[in-house]
């Protein structure tokens, strides 16, 4: 039999327990439960018994030197996620880090380089939607080339909804300060980081932000960004909060035909049976006018259809086992933990777009980004102890 692996989870809120559970229940398969942190000096007597093959520590350092596991999981608030990841890399364990990397660009280069200093060990993010296999189609056939060049795509996703009961159960929750963000930083990283593994990172960005539009909070509820790629294809990405008739779809437009994906379930291909450029170079008045008014898809295309149901929590048990194999055996892991700073460029981006009002050139200033995040929390800080701003 091989060797159990230990596992450690590094915050045991929401996310920390639900990995604990789920190695509990053997959903990942090899992966034992052995040691959990959180600076809650409640949380061994509030989750020991439910754990009980599980030691708790209140000290982040004690936990990476116990030699109680192979590797880590760091569940703890985004704004701890740089910090946490570089101590356990140091302290020699395998490192998995939740989404985001972390608040600002800056923190994230510190902590890949500490893993670069360290390529023995194994570090990742959980971009769990990388495992979806809609996703991984599209970005093998968009990467291919089959289809030609991408000219342009449109994500909405507004299936994010969340009442005032999500703001309040947590203090630290749609904060400048604690969270550094709102969705962006902690509902859509997902879809940021998807946009930019099939399509490539956008070269400049013009973001526009409502704050606390819908929602008592001082963070954005509300995005709507224009993208500009290199080679020329642009993209419109949207997301928010408040839409509790909330909208998933994903539009890819290339040179050869057209993707679409619903709810991250349904993906419709649309092959083009000649390049968009040269039906516009050969067909007369006539021959357009037809197409438009009366033409049928089966005349310009084919159309396929791919469908796939996923249980939420496989995907990240898949992203964990994944892990786990590509520590264990070398083999290439789905979501490389320095893969983790794209996403992150591409929010402070569109956060700095947003503040400053203009269009940003990525990688953004990350000095700038990081003294505007701050005159936030300064701002937030303010209000909460005066009541105005």
């Amino acid at each position: 039999m091989s060797k159990p692996f230990r596992v450690a989870v590094v915050g045991m809120g929401a996310m920390g327990r639900l990995y604990a559970e789920w190695m509990q229940q053997g959903k990942v398969p090899g992966a034992v439960f052995s040691a959990a942190y959180d600076p809650d000096p409640a949380c061994a007597g509030r989750l020991g018994k439910s754990f009980s093959q599980a030691r708790f520590f209140s000290e982040s350092g004690a936990l990476f030197n116990s030699k109680l596991a192979d590797a880590v999981i760091i569940a703890a608030p985004h704004k701890f996620h740089p910090e946490l990841g570089e101590q356990a890399l140091r302290a020699g364990l395998h490192t998995l880090v939740e989404k985001p990397a972390g608040i600002d660009a800056a923190s994230v280069r510190r902590m890949n380089a500490a893993a670069s200093e360290r390529p023995q060990l194994g570090y990742g993010i959980m971009f769990n939607q990388r495992m979806n296999p809609l996703y991984r189609r599209i970005r093998q056939l968009v990467q291919s080339g089959e289809m030609g060049r991408l000219r342009r795509v449109t994500w909405m996703i507004t299936t994010w909804w969340r009442p005032d009961s999500y703001y309040t159960h947590s203090p630290w929750r749609a904060t400048w300060a604690h969270e550094g963000g709102g969705v962006l930083t902690s509902q859509a990283p997902h879809q940021l980081d998807l946009l930019q593994w099939i399509c490539g990172m956008p070269q400049r960005v013009c973001c526009h932000m409502q704050f606390g539009s819908h929602r008592a909070v001082a963070v954005e509820d509300d995005v709507t960004a224009y993208l500009e790629f290199p080679g020329g294809a642009t993209g419109i990405f949207i997301s928010c909060t408040h839409d509790v008739l909330g909208t998933d779809r994903l539009e890819l437009l290339l040179d050869g035909g057209k993707i679409f994906v619903e709810n991250s379930q349904r993906a419709i291909v649309r092959r083009l049976h000649r390049p968009e450029q040269e039906m516009s170079a050969s067909l007369d008045a006539c021959q357009s006018a037809q197409l438009v008014e009366g033409g049928t898809l089966s005349d310009i295309c084919t159309e396929t259809v791919w469908e796939h149901t996923p249980e939420w929590a496989a995907q990240h048990c898949e992203m964990l086992t994944d892990f786990i194999a590509s520590v264990q055996t070398g083999s290439p892991f789905a979501a490389p933990g320095e893969e983790g700073l794209n996403e992150v460029q591409l929010a402070n981006a569109m956060y700095l777009s947003a503040w400053q009002g203009r269009t940003v050139e990525l990688p953004a200033d990350e000095a700038a980004f990081s003294a505007m995040l701050a005159e936030c929390a300064r701002r937030e800080r303010e209000k909460n102890c005066t009541g105005k701003e």
